[in-house]
C-alpha cells in the first residue's frame, strides 16, 4: 500500500472535515460515541481483568465508530448497529490488535521499571497505597532521584507504540490487513506525516483545553466524536488505495487540498 505525505497544513483540514461529517447526522455521531463509550466503561467495571478486557475491545469499537464515519461520509443512513460492526467483520484480528496494544503496555511497563530499580518500585507501592498522582510524579521528577531516564524511555516506547496502532483498526477493518501489516502500516503512515500529525495533535490539546470549561465533563463528548471523524479523515488521506476509493464520494468528502 502507497502512503501519501501530506503537507501540514492538513492537520487542520482533518479537523474541519471531521466536524463536517458529524454536522451531517449529528444526533447518530453524538449518540453513538455515547455507545462506544459506554462499552469501554463497561468493560473496566469488571473486578478482574477489567482493564485488560478493555484494551482488547478498543479496536472493535472503533472500528464500528468508523464504519460510522464511512456511512457519514457517504451519506448513508447510519443505523445504530454500525457501532458493533466490528463484532460481526475482522473480529479476531482486530482483537488482536487490543492484546498487541495490551502485550506493547506490559512491556513498556516492564522496561520502565527494570531501568527505575528498587527506587521506582518503591515510588510505586507508595502511590499504590496514598493514590497521590502528584506526588508521584514531582518524585519522579526531582533532581538526583535518578528516575526520569526510565521515565523518559517509557514515554518514547509508549509514543512510537501509539503511532503503530492508532491506524491500525481502520487497516485491519476497512483493507483486510493482518495485525502485523497493519502496525507496520500505521508507523509508516504516521512517522511519514509527522508534522502535520503534530499539528493535529496541538490543535486537538487547544481544542481540549476550551471545552474543559464546560461542567461536568461534557466537553467529552464533543471532543471524542470530532477526535474520531478526524482520525478517520487523516487515514482517508494518507493511505492512497483507500482515497481512490473515495474518488466516488460527495462533495463535501473531495479531496483533501
Amino acid at each position: 500500500m502507497e502512503i501519501k505525505k501530506v503537507p501540514a497544513s492538513h492537520g487542520l483540514l482533518w479537523i474541519k472535515h471531521g466536524y463536517r461529517l458529524i454536522m451531517r447526522s449529528p444526533l447518530q455521531a453524538l449518540s453513538l460515541v455515547m455507545v462506544f463509550i459506554l462499552g469501554l466503561m463497561l468493560a473496566m467495571l469488571i473486578p478482574v481483568g477489567g482493564v485488560m478486557l478493555a484494551m482488547l475491545l478498543m479496536p472493535v469499537l472503533m472500528a464500528g465508530y468508523m464504519r460510522v464515519c464511512r456511512a457519514l461520509e457517504y451519506s448513508e443512513k447510519v443505523v445504530p448497529r454500525y457501532i458493533f460492526a466490528g463484532f460481526e467483520n475482522r473480529t479476531a484480528q482486530l482483537v488482536s490488535v487490543g492484546g498487541m496494544l495490551l502485550l506493547g503496555m506490559i512491556v513498556v511497563s516492564m522496561i520502565t521499571v527494570m531501568m527505575g530499580g528498587d527506587a521506582l518500585s518503591t515510588l510505586l507501592n507508595s502511590f499504590k497505597e496514598e493514590h497521590d498522582s502528584n506526588a508521584m510524579l514531582e518524585a519522579m521528577l526531582a533532581p538526583g532521584s535518578g528516575m526520569l531516564p526510565s521515565l523518559l524511555t517509557g514515554l518514547s516506547l509508549l509514543f512510537v507504540l501509539m503511532l503503530a496502532l492508532q491506524y491500525a483498526p481502520m487497516l485491519v477493518f476497512f483493507d483486510q490487513k493482518s495485525p502485523m501489516e497493519a502496525l507496520k502500516l500505521s508507523m509508516l503512515g504516521s512517522l511519514r506525516n509527522f508534522i502535520p500529525l503534530a499539528v493535529y495533535s496541538m490543535l486537538m490539546q487547544l481544542l481540549a483545553f476550551v471545552v474543559s470549561v464546560i461542567p461536568l465533563n461534557l466537553g467529552m463528548f464533543i471532543l471524542l466524536p470530532i477526535g474520531l471523524t478526524s482520525m478517520y479523515v487523516s487515514y482517508r488521506d494518507i493511505f492512497s488505495e483507500v482515497k481512490k476509493e473515495a474518488a466516488t464520494s460527495s462533495d463535501a468528502d473531495q479531496t483533501l487540498t
